[in-house]
């Protein structure tokens, strides 16, 4: 019986470290789960993502180099953690290691390049051609329009649109759906439709018209419903000259004019506006998540560039002085880059600076990525910047 009594009192101590192990481990878990919170915007998980995958490399040497033939027209976008490149002889892709691994011959003079999810879509301004093309499927779509093509988009999930002239009337605009069928066309005879945009699910198509009133030069934003006969929504631009139009979401837009920026959604509601108070557009990306990126001169010549990023209210989440001419402009999920003849610039959503580097050797374009490297291009030749 006395042995009994004393193996019961051993393990007495025993449960207690448990239950303190226990009550520490928690502690732990909860002051862990506070500081996520409250430090969110200090710990920067991209950071420790790209220190475990490119094992702390920093700098622009890396073991994925990307290599083309270089033209002043290419066009670049970053593809699937690759790049995609379209150029005057068609549209390539390339794996994250650099390898080429999907390429479509077609020539084009003015090449345009947009990526939605697992697809790259190439098409030529003024030209005919259209492809679509993606690492796994290859090509999946090809369209030679009848008469040249204005404008092209493609939604997240992979639907495209397009307009373009047609015999007898002043607009055609196309849409195909996920499996790269025709689903809808508009034939518009009273109204030039230069500028197209398809959501994600292809449920809406959007145009804006070009036109006039009382003299005035007018735009006006066309939402249509691809599962309907008639124009569902207009929306006034008013007598700004509108450059690209584009779901940010599924079904708000932002129409991106040579004044100012508009946002609306799908219904036809005003959400926000920005202007550049006189300032002139050079350059604007419409990567970033939730914001517009502009480039802004205050001369036509000159070097006084401002940075802006925009919210999708219309308002400012920060801007940036850049006292020399910028080369190109890219932004990618949180991260915005800015290229000049000194040096690449890397910032975050609120325009503070995140990552410098003046190696940048001769790069005249750059890729922005959503985990916050960079792809600098020069010389027909990609290579890596980790921050």
């Amino acid at each position: 019986m006395s042995d009994n009594v004393s193996e019961l009192g051993e393990k007495k101590p025993k449960k207690i470290i448990k239950r303190v192990l226990l009550m520490l481990l928690i502690v732990v878990l909860v002051c862990g789960a506070v500081a996520l919170v409250v430090f969110r915007d200090e710990l920067n998980l991209d950071a420790l993502r790209r220190y475990v995958k490119y094992l702390n490399v920093s700098g622009a040497d890396t073991n994925g180099t990307f290599r083309f033939d270089s033209h002043s027209g290419n066009q670049y976008a970053d593809y699937e953690n690759g790049l995609a490149l379209a150029s005057v002889s068609g549209l390539s892709t390339y794996q994250e290691s650099g390898a080429e691994d999907v390429t479509v011959q077609m020539q084009m003079t003015t090449p345009a390049l947009r990526v939605g999810g697992k697809l790259a879509l190439a098409f030529d301004v003024g030209g005919y051609s259209l492809t679509l093309a993606g690492h796994a499927a290859g090509q999946v779509l090809s369209v030679t329009a009848e008469k040249p093509i204005l404008d092209a988009d493609i939604s997240p999930d992979g639907c495209v649109c397009y307009a373009a002239p047609e015999t007898g009337y002043k607009t055609v605009l196309c849409v195909y759906n996920q499996d790269q069928t025709l689903i809808y066309r508009w034939l518009s005879s009273s109204q030039y439709l230069p500028v197209c945009a398809v959501s994600e699910g292809a449920g809406y198509l959007a145009a804006v018209a070009v036109g006039q009133a009382n003299g005035i030069f007018q735009s006006t934003a066309n939402v249509f419903k691809t599962d309907a006969d008639a124009v569902y929504k207009t929306f006034p631009l008013g007598n700004d000259l509108v450059y690209d139009l584009a779901f940010t979401d599924a079904s708000t837009l932002v129409a991106v004019g040579e004044t100012g920026a508009q946002w609306f959604t799908a219904e036809g509601k005003a959400l926000g506006s920005y202007s550049y108070d006189g300032a002139y557009l050079k350059d604007y990306d419409l990567g970033g998540s939730g914001f517009l990126t502009l480039s802004m001169n205050m001369y036509k010549a000159g070097n006084r560039y401002t940075v802006a990023s925009v919210g999708t209210d219309g308002k400012e989440l920060g801007t940036v002085y850049v006292g020399e001419e910028i080369l190109d402009l890219s932004a990618a999920g949180k991260y915005v880059a800015v290229l000049t003849a000194s040096g690449l610039s890397i910032f975050d959503s609120t325009m503070k600076l995140y990552s410098k580097t003046a190696d940048t050797g001769e790069a005249t374009d750059v890729v922005m990525r959503a985990d916050g490297t960079a792809i600098l291009i020069a010389n027909g030749t990609g290579r890596l910047y980790v921050p």
